[in-house]
């Protein structure tokens, strides 16, 4: 699969919204009493809301999804690093035996944590999904950008309690949180890397690195 079709899988996560919106309205012909005028504007009006749930931070936060997941196919760490700033880092991703390059893209040496490199779940995913949140704590905006495997998680356990301390978010997910800044978002690190799991806590202010 391509970089392309991982960006296009992650712009159809209005899908189901849109998909559901249509069921709902049309299912209104079957019920007594249900006017068929009503069914197209039902739908039309579902429709038009679930366009417009993203705002522009969240809207912004998914594009950059899209951006990474095709730099992560083709191994381009130029783009990876445009979002994190830190010498160490760059460096350390600029040369292919150091630590954060292993933790991407070489499960041969990866030096602990994860127990494959971030690039395999993107290599061998059959179905990518990309799932954004923002959060706002103590007036700053935070985002979260989680990529999955779809063809083997699904939305509701995606967030279940713990599971991103289970084995099989360990292969099947990859997190990358983010902050708002002057309404761009930067990162500390490059894909969590050396951050804690949540665990069951949910607060994206306890990922980030200092």
């Amino acid at each position: 699969m391509t970089g392309e079709q991982y960006a296009a899988n992650a712009r159809s996560s209005l899908a189901p919204a849109v998909l559901c919106a249509i069921v709902i309205g049309c299912s209104c012909s079957l019920i007594s009493g249900c006017r068929k005028t009503s069914a197209p504007a039902t739908a039309n009006t579902a429709i038009a809301a679930a366009a417009k749930v993203e705002d522009p931070a969240t809207h912004q936060l998914r594009l950059i999804g899209d951006r990474v997941a095709v730099a992560m196919v083709s191994r381009d760490v130029n783009i990876l690093l445009d979002y994190d700033h830190y010498p160490e880092d760059e460096a350390s991703l600029k040369a292919k035996s150091g630590d954060l390059y292993c933790y991407l893209f070489d499960s041969s040496c990866i030096a602990g944590g994860r127990p494959q490199a971030v690039y395999d779940l993107f290599s061998t995913a059959p179905k990518l999904g990309i799932d954004t949140s923002v959060v706002n704590v103590g007036g700053k905006d935070y985002g979260l950008l989680m990529f999955y495997d779809k063809s083997q998680i699904s939305d509701q356990e995606l967030y279940s309690p713990d599971f991103l301390c289970s084995a099989k978010a360990q292969t099947k997910t990859a997190t990358w949180h983010f902050i708002l800044t002057d309404g761009k978002w930067s990162t500390t690190t490059v894909f969590d890397y050396k951050t804690d799991k949540p665990c069951g806590n949910n607060q994206t202010t306890n990922n980030q690195r200092g």
